[in-house]
């Protein structure tokens, strides 16, 4: 028990596994298609590839570097940028934003959009092939070879934005262009085209192509051709925190996409230059309202203090005294300086900031130095210690108003010694040769799609279709299959429909299908030794199978093998074989025979060789299947069977009728035609389950139009 079921389930086994020899024959069986497929898969590609414009890519190279002013600003202001780090992520984002797009798009006026009119990709295939310009009437506006138009002016009104203005070239220097509103106005090359309110005006500057010839120009919205460019800007760093940038754009004008390219880098840079330089403009903006103030305080200072030394007939001070007013001045600058700082501060940050808690600190340090100093000069007799405050008051006013204007003078120098932080490595290169399409790339991908597209129809068209394609698939159903019939190219030649059909095996007794049918005469012998009679009964799941031609020239090779062989056309529905025979449509036959209308012998007819003979299916009846079950059908059989060697009776399909059930039951061996790549597996199946409903079994099955080259199986060659 256990052998047994160890190998059950290696049969199991064996089932699930994938043949990949049958797959292989599968796939070399269609060939043919698969190369059709494959063919027609690289020629759509290539012609995709050539309906595409050449586009040509411009690469530049930047570097980012640490950014300095030319002089030393307050550690705290310098620390406010905090480190610089990795700022590769930011200048990225800086040069893709609609900001730097939008000034190249001003600086190279790229929203005036400028082509020779095209048809839609035919235009690019017929100018990739270099294919000449036809000179059809329909196709004079048109370009695909060297037009061009370059536009230096123009002005439209806001409702004409994105809307196409037609030119046509009407001679040399001449054309003709439609407005939007319809209106059409005429100039000449060079010269502008204006109206009276200003609001719309056009130069073309440059028109080459040949008369009639149309161009399309367009204004666009500025905004959206910058936000168009900085998305097809590239922008990349180059190897891991390197601070080097690489920028690519691409256009279908190789000289465009370098110029492009420049006008970006340039108008980063100018940026770059712009906010390097806004530090040492908003300080130079802050001095210049703190000036005035400043002035009018050493003014004031001095004025006051030569007030006072005249109302006293003028006082000295002693040299300590003199030292003493330079330090409290000297204090009294460091805390304005300090103030200055605080303000400028100001601007960048809240006071909790700690850079501008670090400066209180320090003014904190200074007051309690000067309250110091102030203390000292408490014991001054009183008209020097006036002076010395009036002194201290100047010196101080003094001494913030040249600090600020060294201050100024530093920034101004700041200013105009600002060169960036960006230094341009390599300018816009744009490649000789177009970077897209890629032809090759894209004809050797489309072969690869064409091949997947045709293995895979072929593989579910093999799974819906479930037609039988081999003899395993026959043998799956449980049915013994006793020959295989070539599929015969003269027969395929022959229309069925004809009133007169030719017998294979007369007319062309060598060809590959009629040795089958010899082989399976051989095959019939030795099924047949036990049967209980030589009577064949042949049918099929449904029609077009050819049980017709197989049971009409089966029948001649058992009579050309010197056997004598009837063949009965039992189809009394929709019998053919008196075609084969030369039969008339009237004739007694079979359905005569069985209501006694005639007799057995008077309906048997000579064939066109010896020992083969022929009963017709007789007229048409009302009543087949009641006919045939009468019991003088079984008498017949008997008749026949003992007058002739071998009986074929050709049976109406047993899917669609129960004629063939009915006979079955009184025949030696019931056959069923298949036909290869035609009958499906489901038709199949059911004509076995109907004939095994009647309680007969099929003896053998018949694989007919076999194709060598369409099998599915492992008997591909025949």
């Amino acid at each position: 028990m256990k052998m047994e079921n160890r190998v059950d389930q290696k049969n199991q086994y064996a089932d699930d596994e994938i043949d990949l020899g049958e797959v292989f024959l599968v796939i070399w069986s269609k060939r043919l298609r698969i190369v059709f497929c494959i063919i027609l898969f690289s020629a759509i590609g290539f012609l995709v590839a050539k309906s595409q414009p050449d586009i040509y890519q411009a690469s530049a190279l930047v570097q980012l570097e640490e950014r300095g002013t030319g002089i030393e600003l307050p550690v705290e202001l310098l620390a406010l940028g905090g480190s610089s780090g990795n700022r590769s992520a930011t200048e990225i984002e800086i040069l893709k934003s609609r900001t730097v797009a939008l000034e190249a798009v001003q600086e190279l006026q790229l929203f005036i959009e400028a082509t020779p009119l095209r048809i839609p990709i035919l235009s690019n295939i017929l100018g990739n092939l270099n294919i000449p310009h036809s000179n059809a009437a329909w196709l004079e506006p048109y370009s695909w070879e060297n037009e061009a138009i370059e536009v230096g002016l123009l002005r439209v009104p806001e409702a004409w934005v994105g809307l196409p203005l037609i030119v046509v070239k009407t001679s040399e220097n001449t054309f003709s262009v439609e407005l939007p509103d319809g209106t059409v106005r005429s100039g000449t090359v060079g010269n502008p085209i204006e109206d009276g309110a200003e609001t719309f005006n056009l130069r073309i500057d440059r028109l080459v192509g040949p008369d009639r010839r149309q161009f399309s120009v367009t204004y666009n919205d500025p905004l959206e051709v910058a936000t168009e460019l900085a998305e097809d800007l590239g922008v990349s760093e180059v190897g891991r925190q390197s601070s080097i940038l690489r920028l690519t754009y691409r256009h279908s004008v190789r000289e465009n996409s370098a110029e492009i390219l420049d006008a970006i880098l340039g108008a980063y840079v100018r940026q770059n230059v712009q906010r390097g330089s806004a530090a040492a403009e908003k300080s130079i903006a802050f001095i210049e309202e703190r000036l005035p103030s400043a002035e009018e305080q050493v003014n004031a200072a001095q004025t006051a203090l030569n007030t006072y030394q005249r109302s006293v007939a003028s006082v000295d001070l002693t040299l300590e005294t003199e030292q003493v007013l330079s330090a409290a001045a000297a204090l009294e600058a460091q805390l304005n300086e300090l103030d200055l700082q605080q303000a400028q501060l100001l601007l960048e940050v809240t006071p909790n900031h700690p850079s501008y808690k670090r400066l209180e600190e320090n003014r904190t340090i200074l007051q309690e130095q000067l309250e110091r100093i102030r203390e000292q000069t408490q014991d001054l007799p009183e008209q020097q210690l006036e002076v010395f405050n009036f002194s201290r008051d100047l010196q101080v006013a003094q001494e913030i108003y040249q600090s600020l204007l060294q201050r100024r003078q530093e920034l101004q120098v700041a200013r105009a010694s600002t060169i960036g932080n960006i230094r341009v490595i390599d300018s816009a290169l744009a490649l000789s040769e177009p970077v897209a399409p890629a032809t090759s790339r894209i004809v050797l991908l489309s072969a690869v799609l064409g091949l997947v597209a045709a293995v895979s129809t072929i593989f579910i068209g093999k799974f819906l279709s479930r037609s039988i394609g081999s003899v395993q698939d026959i043998e799956k159903s449980g049915v013994t299959v006793l020959g295989t019939v070539a599929i015969s190219k003269y027969s395929a030649r022959i229309n069925n429909k004809a009133k007169k059909l030719p017998i294979l095996a007369v007319e062309n007794p060598k060809d590959l299908s009629v040795e089958s049918l010899r082989s399976l005469r051989t095959s019939l012998h030795f099924a047949m030794i036990d049967a209980r009679s030589k009577s064949i009964a042949i049918t099929s799941a449904l029609p077009n199978t050819g049980k017709s031609f197989i049971s009409v020239n089966l029948a001649t090779v058992i009579a050309q093998s010197g056997m004598k062989v009837v063949v009965v056309d039992a189809d009394l529905r929709r019998g053919v074989q008196r075609k084969y025979f030369n039969c008339a449509a009237n004739s007694n036959g079979l359905t005569e025979i069985l209501a006694n209308d005639a007799e057995l012998d008077a309906a048997i007819q000579k064939g066109p060789i010896d020992n083969l003979y022929y009963i017709p299916a007789g007229k048409v009846p009302p009543n087949p299947s009641e006919l045939l079950m009468r019991g003088v059908f079984q008498d017949i059989v008997g008749k026949l069977t003992t007058e002739f060697e071998y009986v074929i009776f050709d049976t109406p399909p047993i899917g669609l009728v129960s004629d063939a059930a009915i006979i079955s039951k009184y025949v030696g061996a019931s056959l069923i035609v298949a036909r290869h790549l035609v009958t499906s597996q489901t038709e199949f199946e059911s004509a076995i389950k109907a004939m095994e409903r009647s309680g007969e079994k099929f003896s053998g099955a018949i694989l007919n139009a076999f194709k060598p080259e369409g099998s599915e199986g492992k008997y591909g060659y025949y």
